[in-house]
């Protein structure tokens, strides 16, 4: 989810030879007899490289705009699709993060780029689209919101409407001529992690979904936890009134996320937002454990240890939950070094940080778990082709 306050800190070539008159073919008699009867190699169909192309869908009010990045293959090929689930907040089509929870890097990661890039080159299609909360309207910001009735934001941006956007992308791409329809995948971050089950148990043509940095309980849990890594963060970096100030608006928006879960909140905006969308987003984050449970085909659950949106108890939360599910192989990790950018910092103290110690792209341990994950259940789709 986007972190709420930062602190500061980033051919082969074909030969053509004019030499005269081409010599006679050689006879039937004359061919080595090993050739004879040969059928003729078909030709080798062009590959087609790598490339993104733009590609938009209808959602009632909305037009949503977006990326379809397609791997290099041969023409006519039709591979595996992989749709992209936006976290929290105003989010582009590239998932830009500056950072996370208590912790600035210094610069900007397109984080859904960067996946969509990676995953191309390891022959996947992926596509990834502005959220309906970035747009012209509010030049994707957080402050963007102001000028809208709650009556409407409460509608139009409840997170039921992320899953229905998140089902239309997916329609958009199986149209799609290069799409192969039975390797499809949901792969979602942050709140769109959370909402990776709830679009499998809606679509069942979809493969296998995966929740990259999902939390596990409603975010009146979260931002508890979030209220006391940011005063942590900040009490480190010697800032100890920030610390405090930050720390006790997390904390007094997470009581008040408790009085919507128990109908008692008198209806007051909660960081800013109207408690309606918050509401939507509790239900659908109770939900999403159940479902999961019982879900017939497999996820992937990937957090790490230096997130600090989604601490890594909230995976380790996951993993007890799904452990021993007989109806799908789920896989869930912890991955040493990664934050909620899925980027890495290699410097093990939090309190010696510094930005050389900071990956500018998202981790090589994230990008080989969804890979070797994809690779398993694309070629599964495969086998179960094969044997029909």
């Amino acid at each position: 989810m986007k972190p709420m306050r930062l602190a500061s800190l980033p051919l082969a070539v074909s030969l053509l030879c004019a030499c005269g008159s081409a010599p006679p073919a050689p006879s039937l008699a004359s061919r080595p007899a090993a050739t004879r009867g040969t059928p003729a190699a078909a030709p080798a169909r062009p590959r087609l490289p790598k490339k993104d192309v733009p590609l938009a869908f209808d959602r009632g009010l909305w037009r949503l705009e977006g990326t379809l990045t397609l791997p290099a293959r041969e023409e006519g090929e039709r591979v595996p699709a992989v749709v992209i689930v936006h976290g929290s907040g105003p989010m582009s089509r590239d998932g830009v993060m500056r950072g996370q929870i208590g912790l600035g890097f210094g610069f900007e990661i397109p984080v859904y780029q960067r996946l969509a890039e990676a995953l191309a080159d390891r022959g996947y299609a992926v596509y990834r689209y502005d959220k309906r909360t970035c747009g012209q309207f509010n030049a994707c910001a957080d402050t963007g919101f102001t000028s809208l009735p709650y009556a409407l934001l409460e509608v139009e941006f409840a997170t039921t409407e992320y899953v229905r956007d998140a089902e239309a992308a997916l329609d958009a791409v199986a149209a799609r001529p290069e799409i192969d329809r039975e390797r499809l995948f949901f792969a979602g971050h942050s709140e769109g992690g959370e909402l990776v089950p709830v679009l499998l148990s809606d679509r069942p043509e979809v493969r296998a979904g995966i929740m990259l940095a999902p939390p596990f309980h409603t975010m009146a849990v979260v931002l508890e936890q979030q209220s006391e890594r940011v005063r942590w963060s900040f009490t480190m970096a010697g800032q100890p009134e920030r610390a405090e100030a930050e720390a006790r608006e997390l904390h007094a928006a997470a009581q008040a996320l408790r009085h919507i879960e128990r109908g008692t909140h008198l209806g007051a905006p909660i960081l800013g937002q109207p408690p309606g969308l918050w509401e939507s987003w509790i239900d659908l984050a109770r939900q999403a454990p159940e479902i999961a449970e019982n879900l017939d085909r497999p996820l992937l659950v990937l957090g790490g240890s230096y997130d600090y949106n989604v601490v890594p108890s909230e995976i380790e939360t996951w993993a007890k939950w799904l452990d021993g599910s007989s109806r799908a192989p789920h896989r869930v990790r912890v991955l040493d070094c990664v934050t909620h950018a899925l980027n890495c910092i290699t410097q093990p103290d939090a309190t010696r940080i510094t930005q050389d110690d900071i990956g500018r792209d998202i981790s090589p341990a994230v990008v080989a778990e969804v890979s070797r994950f994809l690779d398993a259940h694309a070629s599964r789709a495969r086998l179960t082709e094969a044997g029909r």
